[in-house]
């Protein structure tokens, strides 16, 4: 289910982008390792939402990167996010790490109904 309204994430301070945090402050070196990990790979599943002309460049290495939004239907962030997370151990705050473990939760622990699909016949 899709909130009403999504929560914005990871978008940063940059030329023409006042006003945003800095990713540098996010930066967490002594972050697990294999939870990074699970973030970076959360955060590349997303759907995509909307498609922008033009890529967004790292606002840390000036990489480019990404001009789609994803989302996981509560949260909607750039496709960007991933590498931030993945190679500047830019840590997102814990109140979007703990909802991306409930999601991750909730579809592990979800039933499986089987009887919708096998009933569709052509």
């Amino acid at each position: 289910m899709v909130r009403s309204r999504l929560i914005l994430i990871g978008y940063w301070a940059g030329k023409g982008a006042e006003g945003w945090p800095s990713p540098e402050g996010f930066v967490d070196a002594n972050w697990d390792a294999d939870e990074r990990e699970v973030v970076g790979d959360y955060l590349r599943r997303g759907f995509v939402v909307r498609a922008y002309l033009g890529l967004s460049p790292c606002r840390i290495c000036g990489r480019a990167n990404g001009s789609l939004e994803l989302s996981d239907g509560t949260y909607v962030w750039p496709e960007g996010l991933a590498h931030y997370v993945a190679d500047h151990g830019v840590r997102p705050p814990e109140l979007f790490v703990s909802h991306m473990w409930a999601m991750i939760d909730a579809f592990e622990a979800a039933g499986r109904d089987e009887s919708w699909w096998r009933g569709q016949h052509q």
